[in-house]
């Protein structure tokens, strides 16, 4: 195991120092100050989008509201005790929001980050290490364990043990591994495992856009799907068209979205593009596609229905199924358990909470429009961080 903080220890005495200091009380102004210092140092970091979000999510402003509703309820809450997150290597920065909404509830935290190297992640440890060692956040240096290690089931059982909750972030054989591994009695566990999302638009929406607004449209859809390759759980991959006018809007979206792939030099990994074209192919022999088309930054596979294993083989990279439908509520038998993200443009709220009303699966956690699929929030996959990472003291 390697130990990011704190430095030159050894993780089990560190475990074992956590569990002697009492957890903070919750929105403490330590933690607060400290989010802010972060926050300022993250939107400063133009070369990392996915960083400065999370700055921008760091700020007073949004922390405000955080703690409005969670006091509002007038419950007597206190924190969990420890929070054993794991981290996952396909979207950097996932791990400080668990670990900033933990920190916000009061607990101790253990956060083991993926042993992937990856730049965008040494820049982010490097800040908050650094941010660690000053003497005014002491008191959430002395209650933070940062590590990575590979497959040491030796390890993770330890933490596990020694943990009051468990946030698993990975790929379903991930999860499934991990909850071999025992945890303490009164522990409690949050998983977020492989999701997939979509995007509906209206056709008829994005025919009537002038250039402007289009532009405007497709910036916001490549912060969607390129941050993270299109490999982050909530950026969109089926793209439902809504309407009648499918081939028009068709033309004139992705003729501007190309255009602005270009624009922002997108740097198309050769692994990648060979892993999309295969993946088409693949799909090209289903009886559910009707049409393949491959171009040199996107592929888009036309759909009659989504082959079960259609999922599972997405690749990430620039592919894009696609279904029509005159009305988005005829789309809501394709979804199933899996769903996650619906990303919008074009429909109004009536639409959508029909479209949900008529989603009969475990599908759909989050509605939001196209330019947000990436932003987090307190609620995610349908569960409350700060819900389960308090308890609640019921006195009479």
């Amino acid at each position: 195991m390697k130990l990011f903080w704190p430095i030159g220890k050894e993780w089990k005495i560190v475990l074992s120092e956590l569990d002697e200091l009492a957890p903070k009380t919750s929105f403490d102004e330590t933690v607060l100050a400290f989010m802010q210092v972060l926050s300022k140092r993250f939107v400063r970091m133009s070369q990392t989008p996915e960083i400065v979000a999370l700055g921008f999510w760091l700020r007073k402003s949004n922390i405000h509201k955080l703690q409005k509703s969670f006091e509002q309820t007038g419950r007597l809450v206190k924190a969990r005790g420890t929070v054993f997150h794991i981290a996952p290597s396909n979207v950097d920065t996932i791990f400080v929001y668990s670990w900033m909404l933990s920190l916000l509830a009061g607990n101790r935290n253990v956060i083991r980050v993926s042993s992937k190297e990856q730049a965008e992640m040494s820049l982010l440890l490097e800040t908050i290490v650094e941010e660690l060692q000053n003497p005014l956040f002491e008191s959430i240096a002395q209650r933070t364990m940062i590590c990575t290690y590979r497959h040491e089931e030796v390890a993770t059982a330890v933490i596990s043990e020694a943990c009051h909750t468990r946030v698993i972030w990975g790929g379903d054989q991930t999860i499934q591994a991990i909850r071999q591994v025992p945890l303490a009695p009164l522990a409690n566990e949050l998983a977020f495992p492989d999701r997939f999302s979509l995007a509906v638009l209206s056709s008829e929406a994005v025919v009537a856009l002038t250039e402007v607004e289009l532009d405007v449209l497709t910036e916001r859809f490549y912060n969607d799907v390129f941050w993270f390759d299109q490999m982050a759980c909530s950026s969109p991959r089926l793209i439902i068209w809504t309407g009648k006018s499918q081939e028009q809007a068709k033309a004139h979206f992705w003729t501007a979205f190309e255009k602005k792939i270009n624009d922002k030099r997108y740097e198309l990994i050769a692994a990648t593009q060979v892993l999309k074209y295969t993946t088409a192919l693949w799909m090209a022999a289903s009886d559910e596609v009707t049409k393949v088309s491959p171009s040199t930054y996107i592929s888009r596979v036309q759909l009659e229905d989504i082959p079960t294993i259609a999922r599972e083989r997405h690749c990430g990279g620039g592919l894009f199924y696609e279904y029509d439908t005159v009305d988005v509520v005829g789309a809501a038998a394709l979804l199933v358990d899996k769903d996650q993200t619906v990303t919008y443009f074009g429909l109004d709220q009536q639409e959508l909470r029909h479209f949900v009303d008529s989603v009969h699966t475990r599908g759909v956690d989050r509605i939001v429009p196209i330019g947000q699929a990436l932003d987090f929030s307190g609620v995610w996959d349908g569960q409350n961080f700060l819900t389960s990472f308090t308890r609640e003291v019921v006195m009479i």
